[in-house]
């Protein structure tokens, strides 16, 4: 009897253990450049405290926060690639993950909640009202905008909410953006997805590199923002093999400059592909619309 007590108090104990790693894996979330909330908070005022950060603990991961985050993983002898992962967050002495309130990538908007509410009374929204401006939001609201003959991009605006049925004062229209990030943190992460993806081939294949990342921005099937594109699971090679880390050149710099002012070599284009070296199948049912460099680029 004695034995099988041990026995079954040695198997709650494990159970117990796992459970906690587990649910650490579950509510811990991995931090990288372009993450909002109160973890990054977390983040930055420990880094602050060891004085790797000099600017504010704001809950937004820029390009200070990344350097601050290489030298710490640097130093203390961990992959230096500016994610915060469980091992980086154990180095920080963070045992429990951040509270929820005021994280994530969106932030509430009231003209957001209503706009969310009128569509969902039209049937061209399933999701949650809760004001937060994400996919399935902006698919709802060009869905709107292609039914009423607005002009469809995303923009809740003076037109977009009079159709709607809401108030048009002197409300200012809601864009989704990379909010919180600024553009230089913008241009700094285009220029390392650019690096990574597109270094060696010609500018404007660099530059379309940065055009097809900023076209999905837009694109109701892809997250709404510059980060979310770009660490959007398996969507880049250049962040699986993390390349991406590599210091980008000045032609990176000036391609997603120029991607961000408008130059668009695709026409448009959602996909791109190196047909040498492409290991996805699901890529080659893409068709290509047009060859740039190495890569070829299709809009559906």
């Amino acid at each position: 009897m004695k034995k099988a007590t041990k026995i079954l108090c040695f198997t709650l104990m494990i159970t117990f253990l796992i459970s906690i790693l587990f649910m650490d894996s579950i509510y811990a979330r991995t931090i990288f450049w372009g993450s909002r909330g109160n973890d990054v908070r977390e983040v930055q005022q420990k880094l602050k405290n060891w004085g790797y950060l000099a600017g504010a603990a704001d809950g937004i991961y820029g390009a200070q926060t990344y350097r601050a985050i290489i030298a710490f993983q640097r130093k203390h002898g961990l992959k230096a690639d500016g994610i915060v992962g469980a091992r980086t967050r154990r180095a920080l002495g963070i045992t429990a993950p951040a509270a929820a309130a005021g994280g994530g990538t969106a932030k509430f908007n009231e003209t957001v909640r209503i706009a969310q509410q009128k569509l969902k009374q039209w049937n061209y929204y399933k999701g949650a009202v809760d004001g937060l401006y994400g996919p399935q939001t902006g698919k709802a609201v060009r869905d709107f905008q292609r039914k009423n003959g607005l002009a469809v991009d995303g923009v809740i605006g003076p037109q977009t909410r009079k159709a709607l049925g809401m108030p048009t004062g002197a409300q200012t229209a809601y864009t989704p953006t990379s909010r919180g990030v600024t553009r230089n943190d913008d241009v700094r992460l285009m220029a390392m997805a650019i690096n990574g993806e597109a270094r060696g081939e010609p500018y404007t294949g660099q530059v379309a590199v940065g055009a097809v990342i900023l076209n999905r921005v837009r694109h109701p099937s892809f997250p709404n923002t510059i980060a979310g594109v770009i660490y959007e699971p398996l969507a880049f090679t250049a962040v699986a093999d993390k390349q991406i880390y590599l210091a980008p050149n000045e032609s990176a710099f000036r391609a997603a400059r120029d991607a961000l002012n408008g130059w668009d070599p695709t026409g448009g284009a959602i996909y791109y592909w190196n047909p040498a070296t492409a290991t996805s199948k699901w890529i080659w049912t893409r068709e290509p619309s047009v060859k740039i460099g190495k890569h070829w680029f299709a809009h559906r």
